[in-house]
Parts: structure tokens; sequence; C-alpha cells
């Protein structure tokens, strides 16, 4: 997953936010975004993808003023709180803190603009849409939302998977979505029925399949499922600091119809 603290062969700063390259980010065509939110199915699937292909740790994502002064341990390793992992032309992009609401459209138009500049062919956001009957759900369902034709299309690969009729989304998701479409990079929204508040493995799990048939990825889900319970005890910290950003931030406005379909 990468060097022992490596050093930053190239920087740059987009609004504010440092990308602190470890190597240089080039020739990528999948950018996966997995950010802690309902269910933390995002986060979960970040992590799942990154420890099935080993991926390498990339770029760290730094703002002194937006995110607490942090920095994560791991093995020896420094890591900075928010990370883009490599394999191959796929990436993700995980965080172990929850994004501040007051940050989060300056760091979601970054994303999308360092997305842009460094070629990204696709974004790829990830997340769970709250549904008060998921435990009566033998496997989640799986929804897409395309910014253009051509997410569109990269969505057609998807089995069993359809476009929500009517929603909100709230949050990162809904910035990045709004940026790709001003400056035409491609993002494809999956999002999975999932638990509000407790971390849903399983959800992830739908996530993951789906990203499979996208980029031809092949990442199993059978450990996913099978340590569905320890992952929930071993999330469940993060998902609680996720629930207080989200109540700061609107998130209940989700579980409302919009005012044209009332």
């Amino acid at each position: 997953m990468g060097l022992l603290n490596s050093s930053i062969v190239y920087s740059e700063e987009i609004y504010g936010w440092e990308f602190l390259e470890f190597e240089h980010f080039e020739d990528v065509k999948f950018m996966i975004v997995g950010l802690p939110d309902v269910g933390l199915v995002g986060a979960i699937t970040g992590m799942h993808l990154i420890r099935s292909k080993d991926m390498s740790y990339t770029v760290g994502i730094d703002h002194y003023g937006a995110l607490p002064p942090v920095v994560i341990m791991n093995r020896g390793r420094v890591l900075h709180p928010i990370r883009i992992y490599r394999s191959g032309d796929v990436a993700a992009l995980i965080t172990d803190v929850p994004i501040l609401p007051a940050a989060i459209p300056s760091f979601s138009a970054a994303v999308v603009e360092y997305s842009r500049r460094r070629g990204i062919e696709y974004i790829i956001s990830t997340t769970g849409v709250g549904n008060p009957k998921r435990l009566e759900q033998e496997k989640p369902s799986l929804y897409w939302l395309a910014s253009d034709k051509k997410a569109s299309l990269l969505a057609s690969s998807l089995r069993m998977a359809s476009e929500p009729e009517q929603g909100i989304i709230v949050g990162p998701y809904a910035i990045i979505l709004k940026e790709a479409m001003k400056k035409h990079v491609h993002n494809l929204v999956l999002l999975a029925d999932s638990f509000i508040d407790i971390p849903d493995p399983e959800a992830a799990a739908v996530i993951v399949e789906g990203i499979n048939s996208i980029t031809g990825l092949n990442v199993s889900v059978e450990e996913l499922i099978k340590q569905a319970e320890e992952i929930k005890l071993r999330m469940r910290d993060l998902m609680k600091e996720t629930k207080a950003v989200m109540a700061r931030m609107g998130k209940e406005m989700e579980y409302r119809a919009p005012i044209l379909y009332t």
C-alpha cells in the first residue's frame, strides 16, 4: 500500500486544499470517491477496494484550516487524513475523518478540479441511500445517477441497477455532481439501499459489484460480507462522528420528496 513515509514528488494547491503526490498521478481513468456518509457505504467500499487490490498510497490531501490537526499512523507510516490510492488506471479516495460542513464546498470543488487537471475520465461517487425497510431486504438495491450522457453509457454495464425516480442528495456528493456538470468531468454516482446510521458492509458489497462491472477490477465481496459484524464494530466511532456531521449539514432533507413531486 505504499512506501514508508515516501517523499513528495509534486504538490499543488487548489481552492486552499493541498494535493501532495508521492508518485506522479497520471493515466488514471476512474477515480472512486468513498467518503463517510449514510451507512459509511462509501468509506467501506473505498477501504475494501484498496485492501483487495493492494493499492499504493499515491496522493495525500490536506488543509490546515479546514481539517483537524491530525496525522494517521499505520505500521510505521505517517498518512494524511484524506488520501488517494491507486492500482493501474483505478484510484480510490478515502478519508479517516468526516468532512466538516463548512469545508464541503471547497473540498468537493477541489476534488473535481484536481481530477480534471489530471485527465481523469470518470469520477465514481459511492454512497448509501437511507431506506427504512433496509432490514427486510435480502440484498440492497443498487441505483445510479449520471452527470452526462457519457457517464450514463458507463452505467449501462450495471445489471439490476436503475436510476432513482426522485430524491435529494445532500453533502459532498451533491457538489461533486454539480461541479462535474459545470466542468465537463464525467461523474457517475452509485447508491445502494442502506441503514442510515449503522455501518452497512452488505450495501458496500453491492456497490463493489457495480464497480467491478464498470471497471473490470474483479474484486471479491466474500470477505466483506463474511466480516460484516466485525466491520460494524470497528467503524462505529466513525459512524458516530459522521452522524453528527450529517445532522449539521441538513442530511435529513434526503428523506423527503422534492417539492416538484409533492
